[in-house]
């Protein structure tokens, strides 16, 4: 499992006794028809996405995700986290987990609009990957 589409790591996983087993990716999204309220939405929620390299893994504690997160503005999670109702960033992150060669591609919905997000997926989505 690997919530960023980098082929070097799947490749690393591959050689070191992987194999064939499979390859599964992550990202969050947050689908709602207003595309700035769904980055307010995404940052109150999970502005850990937006933390810089490694950090969001080797913090130690809740405090220290908080303390952190706090660096974290609106802006950075724009750059993250597939936000509103155009559907080509979210194609996007999907695509780029398949061209990486990960082979099943796993969406969060973060915040409200559950059965929106489901309907905009099954609609908008889904239909360019089967």
């Amino acid at each position: 499992m690997n919530v960023a589409p980098n082929a070097e790591l799947l490749g690393l996983f591959r050689s070191s006794g992987g194999g064939d087993k499979p390859a599964h990716g992550a990202f969050k999204v947050c689908y709602g028809e207003d595309e700035g309220e769904c980055r307010r939405i995404a940052h109150r929620l999970w502005p850990n996405d937006g933390l810089p390299g490694e950090l969001g893994q080797i913090l130690p504690t809740p405090a220290h995700y908080e303390q952190a997160a706090e660096l974290v503005t609106e802006e950075m999670i724009a750059g993250t986290i597939p936000c509103g109702p155009d559907p080509e960033p979210h194609r996007e992150t999907i695509r780029q987990f398949a061209e990486a060669g990960y082979d099943e591609v796993y969406v969060q919905q973060i915040g409200p609009n559950q059965r929106a997000f489901f309907e905009f997926y099954e609609k908008e989505i889904l239909p360019e990957f089967y």
